[in-house]
């Protein structure tokens, strides 16, 4: 990490969007706005688990012809500032990080998740790392950043699909933190976004917010790389203003911070799209 990437000029250039559930046939389009780059993820790629313990073979959980190869085909093809990204991992302790075979959990997710990706005939751009939960084994205190890191790096080397791992995000929250930051800092240059979930933290203010996001950008030692999460999901209460949050972002991106936000998640936030659109604005008044 560099001082110059800590205290660099940050434009805002991204604006990702997660899928997950079932109220939606197809990607919203409408809601993609005039940004370099607008990500799709596509959620989840879950792992199955044996009594308890994962196996390491990933299998998708959305409906794949409302998000078929050649629906994501068309939808690059049209919008040419567009990327679709496949999240790996689960929502809530229902999917926990926690191998039953550090070693064998390595081979089969790799082999589950190129097959995943070969089922898009390369039009995937990358994959977003997503657990919430992270089993920690005594011994094993670096568990998830060698495994997720091996899967990370053998993903890239592999000729067939290194194509589509030109993308790859991390999510962190607040309790798994640690472990995402141990997964970061052990090759940086292999993970290209930070989607830090705000959303499930409590902030009183825009400036508790900023605050926030600067100790991130210290500790993870980038400005370049880190993207605000918001949550239009209103069944599911969150401890954080949202409104602190986002003029927290509006500040950050004045002051020239701020390389971008997301949205946890477009099911959610159908048929409106009014926290996208606001959001939105944000890259506007720059």
């Amino acid at each position: 990490m560099t001082e110059p990437d800590i205290k660099a000029v940050v434009k805002p250039t991204i604006f990702r969007e997660y899928i997950v559930g079932e109220n939606i046939n197809g990607f919203p389009s409408e809601i993609i706005g005039d940004i370099p780059k607008f990500h799709f993820i596509l959620g989840f790629a879950n792992d199955t688990y044996d009594d308890g313990a994962g196996t390491g073979f990933f299998k998708r959980a959305w409906n794949f012809d409302d998000f078929s190869p050649t629906k994501v085909a068309n939808l690059k093809k049209e919008h040419k500032n567009v990327n679709v990204v496949i999240s790996i991992g689960g929502k809530g302790a229902e999917f926990p990080f926690n191998p039953q075979d550090d070693s064998s959990w390595i081979d089969n997710a790799v082999t589950s998740i190129k097959e995943l990706i070969q089922d898009y005939d390369n039009v995937i751009d990358g994959i977003d790392i997503n657990y919430e939960y992270i089993n920690i084994n005594i011994g094993k205190m670096n568990q998830f950043s060698t495994c997720i890191g091996q899967v990370i790096q053998r993903l890239k080397d592999d000729l067939d699909v290194s194509n589509s791992m030109k993308v790859v995000s991390i999510s962190p929250t607040e309790l798994v933190n640690l472990q995402y930051h141990e997964l970061y800092t052990n090759k940086p240059d292999n993970i290209d976004w930070i989607n830090y979930k705000f959303y499930n933290q409590y902030f009183r203010s825009e400036n508790e917010f900023i605050n926030f996001f600067n100790n991130l950008v210290n500790d993870y030692g980038t400005a370049l790389k880190i993207l605000a999460g918001f949550n239009s999901d209103t069944s599911t209460p969150t401890p954080t203003s949202q409104q602190a949050c986002i003029d927290g972002c509006r500040i950050l991106i004045e002051r020239a911070l701020l390389a971008g936000v997301f949205v946890w998640n477009a099911n959610a936030s159908a048929p409106t799209y009014s926290l996208e659109a606001e959001l939105q604005k944000l890259y506007t008044k720059e």
